[in-house]
């Protein structure tokens, strides 16, 4: 038996009133869900064109010419670019968040001596610290110029640098979005349909192109004839000699674009936060504690540097000469100097203020002057005996960096308001500049045939390091020994790096090789 009806019961015309609500409801339009925007095309019109125009301009000044005379060109149309962009927003290429110009003016000029400094070297080492420092100090730049840093310490600069560097990636599909939005404002909105369809047909081909590399791979190990059809069609296409030109001009007008697009679009953003400095919360006995261990032992070996090296009053181990004992375990001890400044930094970040903390800090530091100090005499002392080479001038300049690093650590101890990075990051870059202007390998080179008595022959390790290792800058130093010009002529001829594409015509001229150059014509 049916279980019977225990519901509403309606008349005939309520019955026909609810049928023709429905009915009514039914016929209304239906309302889709809110399509999601992505992409902005104000932000494509602000920062495509430029951007266009920028890896344009990288391309040309940079590609396959990293030491030619169009550098500092390219790095005066950056800073120019970045002055319109600053402009836009009502902003000034040289004031910070604060409003202040000082440091601005530091940067701009800085960046522009390192880059003026990329056309008068053919140093492979010197070229690789100046594109390191002008990458390091034009993110410092931008930091500078869109977020505000009080209150940053050396950790904060660090991790706004490393942010600033990476954050751009996590962007990096806006630019395609921003430009179609921007096509939609220009040219109407596009049906759904055919944006369904196009969106679905650039995935499927972006899917298929690795499918595609790796069924192909797969099916010509598995068969001859298919693979021996792969290679006759491969050998059939006749590609330009230039191709791999091609593609890398593609490649670096595709990288350079994003880069000018994204970096400037996420610092104004504010994507860039690092909390300021406050005061360390860590108990100080944990920091006492260990510090006060380590500085005992520096104080004992600070003792025997003083009593082995500074007053020779001590014997040393037999079979030792005073060579040998400074060049042994010299750069373990420039890396206890870099760990002992690291270790200061730590404790005066992390840990509460304490007096005797303080005055272990300070012990320590002293200790490690004290080191510098040492590493600098066993340098020399080799020098003396061994010649000068670049890597040996480059640490006698690093262990003078760590004098002045460790005294503005030293400063900012005592005074917590003390701009600790700001004061290294300028003295460091002047010293810098000071290293590299002074044509290093032209000073080596003159050092070690003054200090030979101009008889090279008879020294053949300085010889063969002269000839082999030292760059163009040096030739001046040679040209009073015509034999030895000579033999750095032919090295210089044969070696890769300083072929006639690599350094000939108007965008690669470079002022060391073509002083070289003159000097062999001579």
């Amino acid at each position: 038996m049916d279980k019977a009806y225990t519901g509403p019961n309606y008349s005939g015309h309520e019955m026909d009133s609810i049928i023709a609500n429905e009915q009514t409801i039914s016929a209304m339009p239906q309302v889709n869900a809110v399509e999601e925007i992505k992409g902005n095309g104000e932000v494509f019109k602000k920062y495509g064109l430029i951007s266009l125009v920028f890896a344009i301009v990288y391309t040309f000044c940079l590609y396959k010419n990293h030491s030619g005379i169009t550098y500092p060109i390219f790095m005066a149309i950056t800073l120019g670019f970045l002055q319109i962009i600053r402009k836009k927003d009502g902003l000034s290429l040289l004031s910070s968040r604060n409003g202040s110009k000082a440091l601005g003016i530091f940067y701009v000029s800085a960046l522009m001596l390192l880059s003026i400094h990329k056309c008068m070297t053919t140093s492979w080492a010197l070229l690789f610290l100046d594109a390191t420092a002008i990458f390091l100090l034009f993110f410092s730049f931008m930091l500078y110029l869109y977020v505000d840093t009080t209150g940053w310490d050396i950790v904060g600069w660090l991790g706004g640098i490393i942010v600033s560097i990476v954050l751009p990636v996590s962007h990096f599909v806006n630019p395609f979005f921003d430009f179609g939005q921007w096509v939609k404002s220009r040219n109407g909105k596009m049906e759904p349909q055919k944006k369904q369809t196009f969106m679905a047909i650039v995935v499927g081909v972006i899917c298929a192109i690795p499918a595609v590399v790796i069924v192909m791979a797969l099916l010509s190990s598995a068969d001859l004839v298919f693979s021996q059809m792969l290679k006759n069609i491969a050998n059939a296409i006749k590609l330009p000699d230039n191709f791999a030109d091609i593609i890398g001009i593609i490649v670096t007008l595709f990288l350079s674009f994003m880069a000018a697009y994204l970096i400037p679009y996420t610092m104004e953003r504010g994507d860039v936060k690092i909390k300021a400095r406050g005061e360390g919360k860590a108990n100080p006995v944990i920091a006492i504690t260990f510090t006060a261990i380590l500085g005992f032992i520096y104080l004992v070996f600070s003792l025997i540097q003083v009593l082995y090296l500074f007053t020779g009053s001590m014997k040393l181990p037999a079979g030792y000469t005073y060579a040998e004992y400074a060049h042994e375990g010299f750069y373990q001890l420039v890396f206890v100097c870099v760990l002992n400044i690291v270790m200061v930094s730590v404790c005066t970040r992390e840990f509460k203020t304490s007096k005797l903390l303080t005055a272990i800090l300070v012990i320590i530091a002293g200790c490690t002057y004290i080191m510098i100090a040492s590493s600098a005499l066993r340098m020399l002392l080799y020098i003396g005996v061994y010649q000068l080479t670049f890597l040996r001038v480059f640490v006698l300049w690093f262990l003078a960096v760590l004098c002045l690093w460790l005294a503005f650590l030293m400063v900012g101890i005592f005074s917590k308001t003390f701009p600790v990075f700001k004061a290294s990051m300028i003295a460091i870059t002047i010293a810098y500049l000071c290293f590299v202007f002074a044509n290093p390998d032209y000073q080596i080179a003159k050092y070690d045939l003054a200090t030979t008595d101009g008889k090279v022959a008879a020294y053949e390790s300085v010889e063969n390091y002269i000839v082999a290792n030292l760059s163009t800058d040096a030739a001046p130093a040679l040209a009073s020994n015509p034999e030895l010009l000579h033999k750095f002529e032919l090295e210089v001829t044969d070696s890769y790096r300083y072929a006639e594409e690599t350094h000939e015509g108007i965008r690669k001229f470079n002022f060391s090789y073509n002083r070289a150059q003159q000097l062999f014509n001579k």
